[in-house]
């Protein structure tokens, strides 16, 4: 051959330079021979190494590329170079100056070239021959073309087959000269899809009602069963929230808790409830921007609010609110996409055709939120929504139906009342000094209650545990601190004359008696306060109005009038309070009823002429309907008749002396079910969600990335990846059209994504390996026609993600053997092409939640704020800053230590220990595929951890219970761990360690008790102590054999 030589100061040179560093190997999959007869694949077999070694200087970043020259271009194939040579010959490689380059026995010009430390191997530069003498065909990236239906191949094993997964999978088993392996046992099999399922093992009586179904269709209806609980949407839930990042910490600087949970349980149960995927993208990305959208639609939009944010001192907001939407685009098309749009933040993609551009334009859908860069590391920095349970809302609804019933009783009324204004009244006397109470079992109409400090909302308690002193309910407050609840805005409110006092019953708890109690006033500010006790809260100014002490503590146990002027906390004639609040530094104090002793005229003031009415309002009227102050301020003969009717009704109701009291129920049926919905607001939970500011904040293309230089020539517009389908012609610029957009039904990119994640969710690896990049250094697929066939069937069954984890679960590829096979290991040592069923270690959560189970300890109380199980001390004072919230952790206690791992508080800078042993994300950022290690530090865990040494005394309890033999316990706890039964040798083995451990704590009763005292779960006192403590060893064992921790 001749090789063609070509001087190192040519363009030439310099261009095969480039192009060919760092040459090496292909990322396809590593069952297919480079050297195998047969069509060389460009996309499979040629892209990756171009993508991998030459994209840098030769691909879509112009800012990158040298001699002017793209290889990701089809164009390469024919082009001549400016010494008359073709760059890539087609049908020729002995004239293509790629291979000329690499074959050359010059080291100074070979490719790639020494101080590389590259050598391309045999069966690489073949690769590559082989191409070029077929004909060096070119194909676009594979992820970008539409998925098209293929037809399942044909198969010389069809009664293998269970549904038309299996066809391909044997396809690809054919092409390698594999054959499948065996069904696994039905104990296998049941253990494999509930914990998949699940993410629990299942009950021995599971395992029985399953082997003795002999029914066909049995494990259909197994599968079925699985995922129509609730455990399900709890599973796939869990996994989903690895790709939102989802934490109830900020994840910088103070990482304070943020209030986001309520997006967690629309994850649940929107899987639950198998919301279609389309669905599920659009409310996540788009929810607010859906006509009417309801709260849950909004709570869903907490997807990309679960970003780390800050509030550290010196910060630039400009800068972080970019950082911010940086994270959006690379979580948003890390998930839907499979694609690394965050390397053109600074530059064009190196590798995928995305130009800088696109990034911006993509980052312009996010560019417009209303939140505040600097958020306060708060609990709930806007916007956000108030989120009712089930109950809550049944409640809430309730009272709104009381309240339309009313007022259409009201209604009706109003059209009966025959009324003629009788003019000007003679002026009356004024009233006598009288008591009126304005709290007992409720606060007055329009108090809009509030809570601070220590001791939670509101709380209102009853007898017989607490009798109130009058009515049938009073407030309590345990407070380890400074803490009160309060209420604002009453109407209408308490009228203050000369002479008035204000006053409240109090009793403190003789076993928890408070420091200081307070009574504050609200007309106009706060700034009206009386204390007795110790100067314990530090609000207003020593001996005046606004800090006015009253003495000491009044007597414990006993209901106690405590009353105070109001010129003595600064009230003056003809104040208004329409605030109070009841205060309290420590200690435990119930509080009871309150008002004004008052000569001046309390309530509404009432009229026998509407037009006197009319009048008064007009000038005085506070706390009235704006329409009706609207109507009065408007003059007589500007009055609508719309605006008379609003008069006339609202008088006649409210205000007037002959009338009132025929609508007196009714009005107090309205403010009693208004109240009602006021206290069901104070206890509400709240969750972050999106907003978009009324007019869009400009985008501009960032030179190089840098947040405060932007490139003022560039402006974009919100779109899409240039490379990808454009927007439908009727979707709107905005979140909204994009998430339809991600969803239509010829996207490339979206349902093949998707389908991999869940591929890999049942099979350890997805079809996909690099299921978050699907671009051109991601990995080819293991069986590409499949997974189109997977992505189209998504899309035909109107995005069915139970359907389609279905059909995966109940293929035969899903259900065989996971045996280990020496002919199938030595050609295809991954299974990539799924000649034996799956086999890895399971999951962190799913570790944890396994344990509890089998223990007995599992609580599946579903939904609410994050719990506290245990950990080791000090992780969170460690990473913590001094003024942060969550500096120190509490542990829980009871039921929370067992609830599923779902629900654990997860604080991003110091994340649960267990599950960051096992490999859980951080949560900082978004994942898409955890990671699987084997250490000596997760033995330890598994052994030592209070938690699991906790679980093993549970089952051992529970074996202890039930009648039998040891033998016979033995066996039943083997089987309840990995779900067979034991052999005879291994059930000796484990009726010699019980037998071991029994001598070992009859002679060391303190060891015994030491064993027993771990964790805060009851011990059964009946049971021998070195009995329960050997049982807990040997249960110990079994949590910790291979097939306890291993999906088989």
């Amino acid at each position: 051959m001749e090789y063609i030589a070509l001087p190192t100061s040519s363009p030439d040179f310099k261009l095969w330079f480039f192009a060919l560093l760092w040459i090496t190997p292909p990322a396809a999959f590593q069952g297919v021979s480079a050297a195998e007869p047969g069509m060389v694949d460009y996309n499979r077999d040629i892209r990756p190494i171009l993508a991998d070694n030459c994209y840098k200087c030769h691909g879509p970043d112009g800012n990158q590329r040298q001699a002017g020259f793209r290889l990701d271009l089809e164009n390469v194939v024919g082009l001549r170079l400016e010494s008359g040579h073709t760059a890539i010959a087609a049908g020729s490689s002995s004239k293509s100056a790629v291979v000329h380059r690499i074959l050359s026995p010059d080291a100074d010009e070979r490719m790639p070239p020494r101080d590389s430390g590259k050598t391309l191997t045999p069966g690489q530069i073949d690769l590559l021959k082989r191409w070029i003498d077929q004909g060096a065909a070119w194909q676009g990236h594979w992820a970008f073309q539409p998925p098209t239906r293929p037809s399942p191949p044909l198969s010389r094993r069809p009664g293998w087959q269970a549904n038309p997964i299996d066809a391909f999978i044997l396809g690809r088993l054919d092409e390698q000269g594999l054959a499948p392996s065996p069904e696994a046992s039905r104990e296998t099999l049941i253990r494999r899809v509930t914990l998949d399922l699940t993410g629990l093992p299942p009950s021995l009586g599971d395992i029985d009602r399953f082997l003795s179904d002999t029914r066909p269709a049995a494990y259909q209806r197994l599968v079925d069963r699985l995922l129509s609980s609730i455990r399900f949407g709890e599973h796939a839930g869990r996994i989903w929230l690895d790709a939102a990042r989802y934490g109830d910490t900020h994840g910088l600087h103070l990482d304070n808790e943020r209030s986001i949970w309520p997006y967690r349980d629309w994850v649940v149960e929107a899987f639950n409830a198998n919301m279609p995927f389309d669905r599920f993208t659009v409310e996540q990305l788009a929810g607010d921007l859906l006509p009417k959208p309801s709260v849950s639609q909004l709570v869903a939009t907490g997807f990309n609010r679960c970003n780390v944010t800050t509030s550290e001192g010196g910060a630039i907001a400009d800068e972080y609110r970019f950082k911010y939407g940086v994270d959006r685009v690379e979580t948003t098309s890390t998930v839907w996409l499979g694609l690394t749009m965050g390397c053109a933040v600074c530059h064009e993609h190196k590798f995928d055709p995305i130009p800088q551009k696109d990034f911006y334009r993509f980052l312009a859908y996010f560019n417009s939120l209303t939140e505040r860069a600097m958020d306060g590391n708060a609990l709930l920095p806007p916007p956000s929504v108030k989120v009712p349970t089930a109950i809550q809302q049944a409640d809430i609804d309730q009272q709104r139906r009381r309240i339309a019933a009313a007022r259409k009783r009201i209604a009706s009324a109003l059209s009966t009342v025959q009324y003629t204004d009788p003019g000007p009244a003679k002026k009356k006397a004024s009233p006598k000094r009288r008591e009126v109470i304005w709290i007992d079992d409720n606060t007055p109409p329009g108090g809009k209650q509030k809570s601070s400090g220590d001791g939670g909302g509101w709380k209102w308690v009853t007898a017989p545990s607490h009798p109130p002193h009058s009515g049938k309910r009073s407030t309590l407050r345990t407070a380890r601190g400074l803490g009160q609840h309060f209420f604002e805005e009453a109407t209408p409110g308490l009228q203050v004359a000369a002479g008035d006092s204000l006053f409240a019953w109090v009793r403190i708890d003789p076993t928890n008696p408070p420091r200081e109690i307070m009574l504050q006033f609200h007309s106009g500010n706060w700034d009206h306060r009386a204390f007795w006790g110790e100067d314990r809260i530090a609000w207003g100014r020593v001996k005046t109005p606004s800090r006015l002490r009253r003495g000491d503590l009044p007597q414990a146990g006993e209901w106690i009038r405590l009353e105070v002027l109001a010129s003595a906390v600064g009230l003056k004639p003809g104040d208004v309070v329409r605030g109070w609040a009841f205060t309290q530094f420590g200690g435990t104090v119930q509080w009871d009823t309150a008002g004004i002793v008052t000569s001046a005229q309390q309530g509404p003031r009432l009229f026998a002429s509407l037009a006197a009415w009319t009048d008064h309002i007009a000038t005085s009227g506070k706390g009235l309907p704006q329409q009706v102050l609207g109507a009065a301020k408007t003059p007589d003969g500007k009055r609508t008749p719309k605006q008379r009717a609003t008069l006339r009704n609202h008088f006649l109701v409210h205000a007037c002396q002959q009338t009132r009291g025929t609508f007196a129920a009714h009005v107090a049926t309205i403010r009693d079910a208004e109240t009602r919905i006021s206290e069901i607001n104070t206890k509400l939970a709240s969750s972050l969600i999106m907003r978009d500011m009324p007019k869009p904040r400009a985008t501009y293309v960032l030179k190089r990335g840098q947040y405060d230089i932007p490139d003022k020539a560039r402006p974009v517009q919100p779109g899409v990846p240039s490379a990808l389908p454009p927007l439908p012609k009727d979707a709107p610029a905005n979140r909204l059209g994009m998430a339809q957009w991600l969803v239509t039904s010829d996207h490339p990119l979206t349902a093949r994504v998707t389908v991999n994640r869940f591929w890999q969710q049942f099979f350890g690896t997805g079809l996909v390996k690099t299921s978050e990049d699907f671009g051109a250094q991601g990995e080819w697929p293991s069986h590409p026609r499949l997974l189109d066939w997977l992505a189209t069937e998504f899309v035909r069954t109107e995005w069915d993600i139970k359907s389609l984890q279905k059909l995966i679960v109940t293929s035969a590829a899903y259900r065989q053997s996971s045996r280990f096979h020496p002919e199938g290991h030595r050609v295809d040592p991954q299974n990539r092409m799924l000649w034996r069923g799956p086999r890895y270690r399971l999951d962190a959560e799913v570790l944890r939640d396994t344990a509890l189970a089998v223990g007995g300890h599992l609580v599946e109380q579903p939904g609410g704020k994050g719990v506290k199980p245990y950990q080791p001390s000090g992780l969170w004072r460690a990473v913590g800053y001094s003024g942060s919230n969550t500096v120190r952790f509490v542990q829980d206690h009871g039921s929370n230590l067992f609830r599923r791992s779902l629900y654990t508080f997860w604080k991003r800078t110091a994340a649960p220990p267990t599950m960051l042993t096992f490999d859980a994300p951080s949560r900082e950022a978004c994942s898409v595929r955890r990671a699987r290690t084997n250490t000596p530090l997760q033995a330890l865990l598994l052994l030592n951890d209070v938690q699991f040494v906790e679980c093993a005394r549970g089952l051992a309890e529970r074996l202890l219970s039930e009648p039998g033999t040891d033998k016979q316990r033995l066996i039943r706890g083997f089987r309840m761990v990995t779900s067979r039964v034991p052999t005879p040798q291994e059930t000796a083995i484990l009726s010699e360690s019980l037998a071991s451990h029994l001598r070992e704590y009859r002679s060391d009763p303190k060891a015994a008790k030491a064993m027993l005292a771990v964790g805060e779960a009851p011990r059964l006192p009946s049971i021998d102590p070195a009995e329960y403590a050997a049982w807990t060893v040997v249960a110990n064992l079994l949590l910790n054999l291979d097939e306890a921790i291993t999906k088989n």
